[in-house]
Parts: structure tokens; C-alpha cells; sequence
């Protein structure tokens, strides 16, 4: 039977998720960057998709084991934050060539950058000219009045 690690368990208790509405604690938690640095931290080193499937069982064994609903969300999703952590120098990449040319590209964290605050915010970091707030609801139709969506041309 599978278990969470020390430091998945740790993610969970720091990063919970909230059930009043107005506190929106589901999907803008922080987790998944604090998550891809502790399991480099764990295993060293390891490649998107092994992380992803590991995300993901990570995701699961939330749900059943601490009754913690995290969305794990798309292969591709993983692999977009993952590009963008390595953007901001969070996590840098290395190629081992085996047999017959064949390569396989691996991942660590960079051991001066365990600390940074971009791992729990990396959207925020890489773009901080957005408006990050929250919305509340009436925020977001006064804006969809303000950006009406353009009507498709019958025939087009």
C-alpha cells in the first residue's frame, strides 16, 4: 500500500484547502511547486513525466488516505509549470546519452534556490504586471459587461 512521504504530508497540512466560499483556497493554493521541490529534494533527480505520474498518486493519495481534494490537472499543465520553473532558474536540466544516441533529459533543484519564494508563486513571479486578486463575483461580471464576447457572423 502506497503512503505519502514526510514532506507530502507537510504540504497538505501547510497548504489546506478551505471551505468557506469567500476564501477560495481550492485551485490557487501553492502546492504543486512545493510539491516538485521536495520530491527533486527526495529523489534527487527525474524527468517530467516519472514526476507527473508520481503528481498525480500524490493527488489520489491525498483524497484517500487525508480526505484532501487536489486537482492534479493535465500532463501538459505539469509540463508548462515545470518550463516555467526552469525559467526562473528554480530547477535546471541534464542530459545523459546512453546507448545508440539515445538521451534522456533529467531535472534537479538548484541547491542555491531551495528557499525562493517563486516556488510557491511562480505565475507571480514570471508575470508580475498581472492583477493577481481574486474576483469576487461582482468584479467578474462588471467585467464581462466591460470584454462582451464577440458574436460569431452566421456563415463564417
Amino acid at each position: 500500500m502506497a503512503v505519502l512521504r514526510p514532506f507530502e504530508t507537510e504540504i497538505i497540512e501547510k497548504f489546506k484547502t478551505f471551505s468557506v466560499p469567500e476564501a477560495r483556497g481550492g485551485k490557487a493554493t501553492p502546492r504543486k511547486g512545493v510539491w516538485i521541490r521536495g520530491h527533486l529534494l527526495d529523489v534527487k533527480s527525474g524527468y517530467v513525466y516519472s514526476m507527473f505520474k508520481s503528481w498525480r498518486l500524490f493527488c489520489r493519495l491525498a483524497e484517500e488516505l487525508m480526505g484532501v481534494r487536489i486537482e492534479a490537472g493535465t500532463y501538459q499543465d505539469f509540463r508548462t509549470y515545470f518550463h516555467l520553473l526552469k525559467q526562473l532558474g528554480l530547477v535546471r536540466v541534464y542530459t545523459e546519452y546512453i546507448e545508440k544516441g539515445r538521451r534522456t533529459v533529467h531535472y534537479e533543484a538548484v541547491p542555491g534556490r531551495l528557499r525562493d519564494p517563486a516556488w510557491t508563486r511562480p505565475f507571480q513571479t514570471k508575470y508580475p504586471e498581472t492583477d493577481w486578486t481574486i474576483k469576487t463575483a461582482k468584479e467578474k461580471a462588471r467585467l464581462r459587461k466591460k470584454y462582451p464576447r464577440r458574436r460569431r457572423r452566421a456563415g463564417s
